[in-house]
């Protein structure tokens, strides 16, 4: 008995350990976008907001296969701030202009219905590129979601007239 209850609990803190993990490497979470949007345009980079839903395997399909080779060559050589919002939860949120919200608002606020939904914006907000909705083609999706980036950002780095 005294076997199992230790197995039992040596396996819950290894379970939490694992989802601590997955945690600490996860996408960063929108909570404050205005000062993201303040540090994109120190950087002059494009903000890129991951709409998803912890119940869409799409989105997860983005998470694993084509931002894990972005989020590395933008740890070389940076072109975006990411930022995910989960369009179900109530989670705390200050937007682009400093307004306090929730995730689920601000989805519903910037007409964000369907999942995954991935907006290139700028350091105010406005959008940059058009929104990538949905995983198709799935073949060619890692060179649009890669071409959206690189348009947002020439945009910013575009000479103001």
């Amino acid at each position: 008995m005294r076997r199992s209850h230790s197995l039992a609990v040596l396996t819950a803190v290894l379970m939490l350990a694992v989802a601590g993990l997955a945690a600490a490497t996860g996408l960063p979470p929108a909570r404050d976008l205005q000062a993201d949007g303040d540090a994109a345009r120190r950087a002059r980079l494009p903000v890129v907001l991951f709409f998803h839903s912890e119940t869409c395997p799409y989105c997860r399909q983005i998470e694993e296969l084509y931002l894990p080779t972005l989020l590395e060559e933008n740890a070389r050589a940076p072109r975006f701030l990411i930022r995910t919002v989960e369009i179900d939860s109530t989670q705390p949120l200050k937007d682009f202009r400093g307004e306090l919200t929730d995730m689920r608002r601000f989805a519903r606020h910037q007409g964000v219905r369907l999942v995954p939904h991935l907006r290139f914006v700028g350091p105010d907000g406005e959008p940059l590129a058009p929104d990538l909705i949905g995983l198709n083609p799935p073949d060619f999706y890692y060179g649009y979601l890669d071409g959206s980036i690189q348009q947002a950002f020439d945009r910013l780095r575009q000479p103001v007239r």
